[in-house]
């Protein structure tokens, strides 16, 4: 396990807008500590992508500070940047971005660059990890969607970078795949990683360790339980649809 004693995302009123005016982030700060699994909530339209692009450093925000793993964004070049996305974020994108023809822990392998052969035993262990050894072998077109989303997990943790963004990691899928991507998400943090999710469900967002919502691009903090990050039975239940029976 990755022990952080200090923030490893600190974001501090950022702000950016597109040009013309339309849409983006008026206000956004937050504070991430692993372990942590936060939460991001939001009507369409309300800056949730926009909010992930800056926090993964697609885009740069036009005021307020973000200092990732310590560093100071900032005052980096685009070239530094880029090394620190590499180096400290993973991502697990919307639409996946896995590679239809490699297997699972090759696309897993793939986080590291060309070469999958000299990152094959991290990668296979990674997977194992996540409780899908039986299918580090197989086509990742003939995985299930809610194991597909698995797989996109495994890549975005298996260099071990500091924060790890999801982008509606459970949308489409059937609670009991849901749940285990959730509980996929949830181990990295308990591993040392600050996870962020943005999230339509209400259930996912109840699971997490933090909430927050963003609503025309202010980013304000939810009170939360702060849940144990082990699965639980109560999120088992919140995820299946129990609690609204």
């Amino acid at each position: 396990m990755r022990v952080h004693t200090s923030p490893v995302l600190v974001a501090d009123n950022l702000c950016f807008t597109y040009p013309g005016g339309r849409g983006g982030i008026r206000s956004a700060s937050l504070t991430l500590t692993a372990p942590v699994t936060a939460a991001v909530r939001g009507p369409s339209g309300s800056g949730k992508s926009t909010l992930l692009a800056l926090l993964g450093l697609i885009l740069t925000p036009a005021s307020g500070t973000l200092t990732i793993a310590g560093t100071d964004t900032g005052r980096l070049t685009q070239r530094e940047r880029d090394g620190l996305r590499l180096r400290s974020i993973g991502v697990v994108l919307q639409d996946l971005g896995l590679l239809p023809y490699l297997n699972a822990w090759e696309n897993v392998a793939a986080a590291f660059g060309p070469r999958l052969g000299a990152h094959r035993k991290e990668a296979r262990a990674m997977v194992d990890s996540l409780g899908m050894g039986e299918l580090a072998d197989a086509p990742v077109t003939t995985l299930s969607g809610g194991e597909r989303r698995r797989i996109a997990v495994a890549r975005s943790a298996v260099k071990q970078p500091a924060v790890i963004l999801a982008d509606e990691p459970t949308a489409g899928l059937d609670p009991a795949s849901a749940l285990l991507v959730l509980d996929a998400l949830r181990a990295q943090a308990a591993q040392g990683t600050a996870v962020l999710l943005v999230t339509h469900d209400p259930g996912v967002a109840e699971c997490c360790t933090e909430q927050y919502v963003v609503e025309r691009g202010a980013l304000t903090r939810q009170a939360t339980e702060g849940l144990d990050l082990a699965p639980a039975p109560r999120s088992a239940r919140m995820m299946s649809g129990e609690a609204q029976r």
